[in-house]
């Protein structure tokens, strides 16, 4: 009874987040804001952590098994992957190299 509840208020908050994104003038992934009224509402200790935490956990303990459909979707599209493999690898290892230098040095600058 309690992982219901726990699905429910998550479920909720995922329909809530969907209702106000077609609401808005323009488009925005209706989960994030899902997530951020449910981030909003434990914060604010207006519903416990207790009432989603064994939902949640459940969720992230199968979470592997929520990424083979996109991964099997993906299959689909091995051809044009493999033809930008070179620049999607060069982006990403760019895009890390980048993202380390940044928060280096802004370490270092909040350092006294």
């Amino acid at each position: 009874m309690k992982l219901i509840r726990d699905f429910a208020l998550i479920l909720a908050c995922l329909l809530v987040g969907k209702g106000v994104a077609a609401l808005l003038p323009f488009a925005f992934p209706g989960s994030i804001i899902g997530l951020f009224l449910l981030f909003f509402l434990l914060s604010t200790q207006l519903i416990p952590l207790s009432w989603v935490h064994d939902g949640g956990q459940l969720i992230l303990r199968h979470m592997a098994l929520l990424f083979i459909p996109v991964a099997a979707g993906l299959l689909g599209y091995v051809d044009v992957l493999s033809q930008g493999l070179g620049l999607i690898i060069s982006s990403a290892l760019s895009g890390l190299v980048l993202i380390l230098l940044v928060v280096g040095r802004l370490y270092q600058r909040l350092q006294p």
